[in-house]
């Protein structure tokens, strides 16, 4: 489905369908059905138009740290020096941040940096590492260390690298001098400060970068971009988000804004604010990658289930891509029956349908979509139209809502006067009567939503190092975000209680569609689900903001709190475990249960108005 509806004729279409769903409206009383009905296309119907409205859509590649995500975008979108991918600069832990990548009238690199606050607390983390009596407290299991890509930016900021040398005998000697540097401060704090002097935080102002050189273009972007994301521009800051705008059409036979984002790479939990916002954004089809031999690994998963919770099932097959991204021979390699199948295409067909069974055992998902791509043999522009294709029937499918809409409100105006139509929209009722009252009895209710936070921390996939700078910034650090997972552990429990009844609710509307005799009542039939999938996405992301407001300035304002927990490095083995008690007993000495219930309250008055939307459509008394 790939339809597009023109800016103008947006407006006038959208004109038109005010001026007649408001005669219709002023016909009819107050309590009538009808009423109801056209007032809710109405605002479904701007709903589609706002999104049409705005040409901006986003790739998002999703996958772990040293998967080959960043390789496969630079062969996509022809993004290449010689035979070199322009944004890739060694194999594993390269990128630094976020990298989005766009068509613009010219060439220019815009860099986000992170704020004096945020560098502070990343040169105090650095000063944790190379404090060497705190790392002698910590036991070997639990020591600090932060990611390395982070350490090198911090490293070429602060001209405190390593060196590795021979002495004449042949060994190798490395000398480290940042940690030869910190051997003369006697604090954490004290280091900490220092470095923030010497990075010389006022002078990295430069965010902008354009070719006044007379370099190559893809030369240029390739040496800017090393230097900005290694860190080694001294008028530049730690970068949070890296721009890049080419001056060339990135994808063909679209109209539309498509822009590409190489995600940080995922290296322990995918339950992060960025990946979080991707999945739940209408406007971005996450690309999950993967190696062929470990499809579907542990973060392709996590992350796929990380949607389920959230309440997108219904969504995951139209905005997500699983790409396995093989290598030579893999394919071939794949075993049938007990010897390899010796052909790329076969072998894909296997290691896709293995994925789809696994997926759909373990997590009940259908219609995934699997591509593959290799690099160094396939052409990527088969891959850029599926990939554009897969964002055009997610533009189209508003388009469609429009025409529905439109022809709805034309089925209106005649039904008023129909005896079938009336019949078989007492049929849907009568139908629907038993689900309402399931769902009226419904009643939401938030229970310890703080548990999955307490229990991650402790996890032993977590390392101690996310704890420590999460611990650092008050709870919020990408790999363990205290609000993400409070917010998240939130809606997860929305989900799971109300879920269910949307899924039974959808099942009778899709069997009611297949049945020929109600073909007068399909419009109102579309109609419910349409909103359904709406109002409980709202609800989900309501619960999830609310989730996370209700304890976010009490719990980081808490200096005390956060204090204690600060203190907990450096006595010792069990850290996690400290953090994660400290963390459970905060929740029960605040009364977790009157934080919680205000959520419950929002949650049931949400969903109450839902339910008596669908009984006031459907013509209930």
């Amino acid at each position: 489905m790939n339809i597009e509806i023109e800016a103008n004729d947006l407006k006038d279409r959208q004109k038109t369908l005010h001026e007649v769903i408001n005669n219709l409206i002023e016909k009819l009383p107050e309590e009538s059905a009808t009423r109801k009905q056209l007032a809710n296309h109405l605002e479904l119907f701007d709903d589609a138009v706002s999104y049409l409205s705005n040409s901006d859509q986003r790739l998002a590649f999703i996958g772990n740290v040293g998967t080959g995500k960043t390789t496969a975008i630079c062969h996509l979108l022809g993004l290449l020096h010689g035979d070199e991918p322009i944004l890739s600069t060694g194999s594993g832990r390269t990128t630094l941040c976020e990298v989005e990548i766009a068509a613009g009238s010219q060439l220019r690199v815009e860099v986000t940096p992170h704020t004096e606050a945020e560098l502070k607390s990343y040169l105090s983390d650095f000063a944790q590492y190379l404090h060497a009596s705190d790392i002698a407290e910590a036991d070997n299991s639990e020591s600090f260390k932060l990611s390395a890509e982070v350490e090198r930016a911090l490293r070429n900021m602060l001209n405190l690298r390593i060196s590795r040398t021979k002495n004449p005998e042949g060994k190798r000697i490395t000398t480290d001098s940042a940690k030869n540097f910190a051997a003369d401060y006697q604090s954490i704090e004290s280091l900490t400060d220092v470095l923030m002097e010497r990075i010389d935080f006022p002078s990295r102002h430069q965010t902008l970068f354009t070719n006044d050189t007379e370099l190559d273009q893809n030369q240029w972007l390739h040496s800017t971009f090393k230097a900005i994301n290694s860190c080694t521009y001294p008028s530049v800051g730690l970068p949070k988000h890296i721009r890049i705008l080419v001056p060339v059409r990135l994808f063909e036979h679209i109209n539309y804004a498509l822009s590409v984002i190489d995600t940080k790479g995922v290296d322990q939990t995918v339950n992060r604010a960025d990946l979080d916002g991707c999945l739940t954004d209408n406007r971005t089809v996450s690309v999950l990658c993967c190696r062929f031999n470990e499809a579907p690994d542990k973060t392709m998963t996590g992350l796929l289930k990380l949607a389920k919770d959230a309440g997108l099932s219904q969504r995951v097959a139209k905005e997500t891509v699983l790409l396995i991204l093989d290598r030579e021979s893999e394919a071939e390699k794949v075993i049938d029956i007990d010897e390899p199948v010796g052909d790329k295409i076969e072998g894909r067909e296997i290691r896709a349908e293995q994925v789809v069974n696994d997926l759909k055992h373990t997590l009940q998902f259908d219609n995934l979509d699997v591509q593959f791509f290799d690099v160094k043999s396939d052409d990527p522009k088969q891959l850029r139209k599926l990939l554009a294709e897969k964002v055009s029937v997610l533009r189209g499918q508003y388009a469609q809502d429009i025409f529905d809409i439109e022809k709805a409100i034309s089925d209106i105006e005649t039904e008023l006067v129909s005896q079938s139509a009336r019949a078989a929209k007492n049929q849907v009722k009568n139908t629907l009567e038993a689900w309402i009252k399931k769902a009226q009895g419904c009643s939401p209710s938030l229970k310890e939503y703080f548990l999955p936070l307490v229990n991650d921390i402790k996890n032993k996939g977590t390392y101690a190092a996310s704890v420590r700078a999460s611990v650092n910034r008050r709870g919020e650090w990408h790999n363990l975000d205290y609000y993400q997972l409070l917010a998240a552990g939130s809606r997860e429990q929305v989900v799971d209680q109300i879920g269910t009844l949307k899924d039974e609710f959808i099942v009778l509307i899709d069997n009611m569609l297949s049945q020929n005799e109600l073909q007068p009542a399909y419009a109102l039939l579309k109609q419910l689900k349409q909103t359904t999938e709406k109002r409980l996405g709202d609800i989900y992301q309501k619960a999830f903001a609310k989730g996370r407001a209700v304890y976010e300035n009490n719990l980081s304002s808490d200096n005390q709190f956060w204090n204690d927990l600060f203190k907990q490095w450096g006595k010792g083995p069990g850290y996690k475990a400290r953090v994660s008690g400290n963390s459970e007993t905060w929740f029960h000495t605040r009364k977790y249960p009157e934080f919680e219930s205000s959520v419950t309250r929002q949650v049931a008055e949400e969903w109450g108005l839902y339910v008596n939307e669908v009984r006031d459509m459907l013509g209930y008394a």
